[in-house]
C-alpha cells in the first residue's frame, strides 16, 4: 500500500505571509497535500487565522490537494458549509479534501464562549450524519432539494454551485470513539484517526473495519499526528521542550498525539508500521511553527517511500 503524506499549515501565533510561505515551502519539499486545522480560539495562542478564509486565500498559490483535520461541525450550518467547500473546490481546480467531525471537548469551550450552539451529546452522532448528508445534497450538480431530518431541514434549495470533483469532494469523517468511527465506516470516503497512541488505534481500527465489512463499504484509513523528528541530543531536547511542560518524554508524546517519533530511521520504522496496519495516509503536524521536523522528515523519511 501507498502512503500519502501531508503537511499542516500553521494558524496560530503566524502572520499571514508567514502562513503563505510554510504553505508554499512544505509543498516544495515534496508533501502531497496541505491540511488545516479548526479552532476558533485555542488555549495557548495569543493570535489565530480562521481556517476556510486561510486556505481559499492559499489556494491560488499552491497546486497539491487541500485538506481540513477536521473541520467542527458546530461551527457553520451545513448549508453554509456546502456552498463554501464546493466553492472553494471550484477555486482550486478540484482539490478540496473535505474532513469533517463533531469537535473537541476544547471546541465545546470554544462554542460557550462564543455564544455559538453546543451539541447535546446524545445527539451529536444522529446530527452529524444528517450534517453530512445535506453538505452532499447541496454540492450536486444541480436541482432543488428537499430534505426533512431531525435537525436540517431543506425547502426547495437549489443546487447551484457545483463541485468540481464528482460527485462530492471526498469527506473524510474524524474520530476515535466508537460510535464516531463507525458513522465514519458508513458515511464517510475516508476516516481520520487523531489519538495518544498507536496501541489506541490498533483496537479502534477493529471496529472501523468491521463496520466497513458490515456496510459493504471500504473507505480510506488515515492518521493525524503530531511528528517529532530529531538528527542530534541537542535538537531532540529542543522540539521536546517545545511540545510543552510535562513530567516525562512518554506523557509529552502522549498528551499531545505524537505518534511519530526518533531519528529518522526510527520513524522510518514507525511509518512502516502504520503502513502495515492499513493507513493510506499520514497529515502530520509539527509543534515548531517553522517546521524543523517536517523538514527533516522531508529530506530523511519521504524518500523511502517514494
Amino acid at each position: 500500500m501507498v502512503v500519502f503524506f501531508g503537511a499542516v499549515v500553521p494558524r496560530y501565533d503566524v502572520d499571514f505571509r508567514k502562513a503563505v510561505d510554510l504553505a508554499v515551502d512544505f509543498e516544495g519539499l515534496g508533501f502531497s497535500s496541505l491540511w488545516f486545522t479548526d479552532h476558533l480560539q485555542r488555549r495557548g495562542a495569543s493570535r489565530l487565522l480562521e481556517t476556510w478564509t486561510l486556505l481559499s486565500a492559499l489556494a491560488p498559490v499552491t497546486d497539491v490537494r487541500l485538506g481540513t483535520v477536521v473541520l467542527c461541525s458546530c461551527y457553520r450550518h451545513p448549508s453554509v458549509l456546502a456552498k463554501m467547500a464546493a466553492t472553494l473546490d471550484v477555486v482550486s481546480g478540484g482539490r478540496l479534501e473535505l474532513g469533517l467531525g463533531t469537535g473537541s471537548e476544547s471546541q465545546n469551550e470554544e462554542l460557550g464562549a462564543l455564544g455559538l450552539e453546543v451539541w447535546r451529546s446524545g445527539e451529536r452522532i444522529e446530527r452529524f450524519r444528517e450534517y453530512v448528508e445535506v453538505v452532499r445534497l447541496l454540492m450536486k450538480d444541480e436541482g432543488v432539494v428537499d430534505f426533512s431530518g431531525r435537525f436540517y431541514k431543506l425547502s426547495k434549495a437549489v443546487c447551484n454551485t457545483p463541485s468540481v470533483q464528482k460527485p462530492s469532494p471526498p469527506i473524510w469523517v474524524g474520530g476515535r470513539r466508537r460510535k464516531m468511527v463507525e458513522a465514519a465506516a458508513e458515511i464517510g470516503d475516508g476516516w481520520n484517526f487523531y489519538g495518544e497512541s498507536v496501541e489506541e488505534y490498533r483496537q479502534i481500527v477493529k471496529v472501523y473495519d468491521e463496520a466497513c465489512k458490515k456496510a459493504g463499504r471500504r473507505p480510506a484509513k488515515s492518521i493525524f499526528t503530531n511528528t517529532v523528528v530529531y538528527t542530534s541530543e541537542e535538537d531532540r531536547l529542543e522540539k521536546i521542550r517545545k511540545l510543552g511542560e510535562f513530567n516525562s518524554v512518554e506523557e509529552a508524546l502522549r498528551k499531545t498525539f505524537t505518534l511519530l517519533y526518533g531519528k529518522p530511521d526510527e520513524v522510518i520504522e514507525q511509518v512502516g508500521l502504520l503502513q502495515s496496519l492499513g493507513v493510506g495516509m499520514l497529515v502530520l503536524r509539527d509543534i515548531d511553527v517553522d517546521g524543523s521536523s517536517l523538514r527533516v522528515f522531508a529530506r530523511e523519511v519521504l524518500p523511502s517511500f517514494s
